[in-house]
């Protein structure tokens, strides 16, 4: 039978729908490969080897052969590695992951060039007389590829966005991840070919009907490649899924509480309360910064010399009599807002990844913020201000403490966005247990800091008076604060409304990431122009001029907005560009970008028989979907060079706490079982660290039946990569010992 006869008949019987809409051609000869396009690896990669990509014939149709190429050249003093080493030991790997099944197929599995030369060198960070086997020539890994019988006409993009390559010389080893990585073109023509292989197109079909990828389904029985040996299957790694069967959550709970009985003790035990200690003062000054931030609001800031002048005058000249009200009103400030403060920090702590709770907040910022823009007037009923005015007229000690809860009440409103802010922002890194609302020891601490800060400023004006004179003037700049605040509750509400909705469905529709990026952008924008007084709100007086205050912070929103624009875009592999720096990392951490699935484990109990297995020490990460310190170590923390060679040497698993993502699964089981087995993730984090900050981040390793804490690193969001990674070699010691 003709093969062209082969080729309509497997189509006919598969099913499949011709696509139409030709596509020119890219060039005159067909066999010519495909040139790469441009990569994005980082300039430390690129400085050490080259990358290319390549499809060859450069154009094909419905049910050809394709190959594709895939080549490292290291410069000189530079080396890369094999995928699969044969030398004892060695972790230092590239890792190949085949696309999956689109407009071509791939049938061929990953394996090293047989003619390879292979070079042994010392191991970097290794022990003396420890070998890795390397290359310093370039090396080509060859793929069978058969464009689909779906295959839409005209070009397509072949990438590799779930590989890690990486070059090494001597001051270490360079990672180049898939979605950086070159990109190659193929051109799919339409109609029959003379040129199908028949044994290739059924393979291509066969993994079609069965959704199976080369690396776990049979090499095709080509006679071309009987002499080939075949390649070992490759357990799953960093960059491929490890989806799983939802397990029977009875089940999997009894293995976690089996698993937490079965922890050794260590001294490693204690250093999570030590990481509490030392992160304790950072918080308190976080706090602090938050409460003198409030202090510069239209609610409160005309009130400090007014404010103070009542106290001047009760006290009649007394320095004594000054200091004792200056002391009641203040004190009666803190009481007050530092219940709010700590009741609001305890409670966002249970209640921040609920959507009811963001959803609500979202409200309130979105009400807020139309208030602060001049729409209306958020004021106390009328009867309650002038039961407190009344209360405060007796003067002496009664009247100053009435006087403090007036004007703690009325400031609520511009303090509450900064306050609910705060404990929002804390609530991912804040310890909670269970449902128990008794406030802990750094609860109380922040929000006693913040209400604190916001009271010292009454209590040092009474003592010092002259100081009053150094202070800004009330005026329209006021207004322009209002309208700013405004601006930043809206970015806010935009935030709680995300994360509300990635707990309600299993990927968002709406408050996508791009779709709040691009709010954030065109915000940013608008209060630029705002404060170059392009526009005017409602309360806003006119001014001839702006001062240069004003116009830097303008400059500055403005620019944020062209910072944050190219984040919008795509490359040419499909996936969003990442503009530099710490900003960007900060805000694309907090708006929670979408979920990648990077290969991590989501099942312990696995993770552990892997473990035993294969002999490594397990890295657990317990984390979160709505956990904005645990979005910024995953991104920007987990990829740096120095960390990602050390996280290859371990068993990696990922513990969701508030709901495991969708992708987690081979099917989804639905919300209902996700968060069940997130509920029984944080349940194992309390029994067995006494905690449920997130992240948390443990080492263990299985010893017989047991299960011996290695290290608990003692930071939530990491600050320091360096003393991270130092943590993950230093874990790797001691776990073999």
């Amino acid at each position: 039978m003709p093969r062209s006869a082969v080729f309509w008949t497997l189509l006919v019987v598969c099913g499949f729908a011709r696509p139409s809409a030709a596509q020119p051609p890219f060039g005159d000869d067909p066999f010519a490969p495909s040139p790469a396009t441009s990569s994005k690896l980082p300039k430390e990669f690129t400085a050490r080897a080259d990358v290319t990509l390549t499809v060859s014939p450069a154009k094909a149709k419905w049910g050809e052969t394709v190959v594709v190429k895939l080549t490292i050249a290291p410069k000189p003093g530079s080396w890369t590695y094999p995928v699969f080493p044969t030398q004892p030991g060695q972790t230092a790997t590239n890792l190949i992951e085949l696309p999956e099944p689109g407009d071509v197929i791939f049938i061929s599995r990953v394996a090293d060039p047989a003619q390879q030369k292979w070079e042994l060198k010392p191991r970097l960070g290794g022990r003396e007389g420890e070998l890795d086997q390397v290359t310093f020539a370039p090396i080509t890994w060859e793929f069978k590829a058969v464009v689909s019988p779906k295959a839409k006409v005209g070009p397509t993009t072949i990438a590799f966005t779930t590989s890690t390559l990486q070059v090494c010389d001597n001051a270490g080893c360079f990672p180049g991840t898939g979605r950086r990585l070159p990109t190659a073109t193929l051109d799919i023509q339409e109609g029959a070919s003379d040129r199908v292989h028949p044994e290739d197109l059924a393979a291509a079909l066969e993994i079609l009907r069965t959704g199976k990828m080369p690396s776990d389904t049979p090499q095709p029985n080509r006679t071309d490649n009987a002499s080939s040996p075949a390649p070992p299957v490759r357990e799953p790694t960093e960059k491929s899924p490890l989806r799983k069967p939802a397990p029977p959550l009875e089940t999997y709970t009894q293995q976690l509480e089996a698993i937490a009985q079965s922890l050794l003790a260590t001294d490693e035990g204690d250093a999570l309360d030590s990481s509490k200690q030392a992160g304790l003062v950072s918080f308190i000054l976080t706090a602090a910064a938050w409460g003198f931030i409030s202090l510069v609001t239209p609610c409160v800031f005309p009130m400090i010399p007014i404010t103070v002048s009542i106290f001047l005058k009760q006290a009649h000249g007394s320095l004594r009599e000054r200091l004792k009200l200056a002391a009641v009103y203040s004190l009666t400030i803190i009481t007050v807002l530092g219940v709010s403060a700590f009741a609001l920090l305890k409670f966002m702590a249970i209640l921040s990844a609920h959507p009811v709770t963001n959803l609500l907040l979202a409200a309130l910022f979105i009400i807020l913020a139309l208030s602060l823009f001049g729409m209306y007037e958020l004021t106390l009923p009328g009867s309650l201000q002038r039961r407190l005015q009344a209360k405060q007229s007796r003067g002496g000690v009664i009247g100053t403490i009435f006087g403090a809860l007036a004007f703690t009440v009325i400031s609520f409103t511009c303090v509450a966005p900064f306050l609910g802010g705060f404990a929002g922002i804390s609530a991912g890194s804040t310890d909670t247990t269970g449902w128990i609302v008794i406030p802990t020891a750094r609860e109380i601490a922040g929000g006693l800091g913040f209400a604190t800060a916001f009271a010292t400023p009454f209590f040092v004006l009474a003592l010092l008076p002259g100081l009053m004179r150094a202070l800004p003037k009330s005026g329209g700049w006021l207004d322009s604060v209002k309208v700013v605040m405004g601006f930043l509750e809206l970015a806010a509400a935009l935030k709680f409304l995300r994360t509300a909705e990635l707990r309600i469905f299993p990927s968002p529709q709406y408050f996508t990431y791009d779709a709040v990026l691009g709010a954030w952008v065109a915000i940013s924008a608008v209060c630029g122009l705002y404060l170059l007084n392009l526009f005017r709100l409602p309360h806003d007086e006119e001014q001839p001029h702006i001062g240069v205050p004003r116009l830097l912070l303008a400059l500055f929103f403005l620019g944020l907005a062209i910072y944050l624009a190219p984040g919008l875009m795509r490359g040419p592999d499909g996936k969003p560009q990442r503009p530099a720096g710490a900003v960007y990392a900060w805000v694309e951490a907090f708006l929670l970008p979408e979920a990648i699935e990077e290969g991590w484990s989501t099942d312990l109990p696995e993770t552990l028989a892997a473990a035993r297995r294969s002999g490594k020490p397990v890295f657990v990460d317990f984390t979160g979907v709505t956990c904005t310190n645990c979005k910024y170590n995953e991104s920007n923390i987990f990829p740096l060079p120095a960390v990602h060679e050390q996280l290859q040497k371990f068993e990696r698993v990922q513990l969701y706490t508030d709901e495991v993502p969708a992708h987690a699964y081979t099917t989804d089981p639905g919300q209902a079982t996700r968060r069940a087995e997130a509920r029984a993730n944080g349940e194992f984090q309390i029994a067995a660290f006494k905690a449920s900050q997130l992240p948390l981040y443990a080492v263990l390793m299985p010893q017989g039946d047991r299960v011996r804490v290695v290290g608990i690193y003692p930071e939530g969001k990491i600050n320091n990569p360096d003393q991270f990674a130092t943590f993950l070699r230093e874990a790797l010691e001691k776990a073999k010992k």
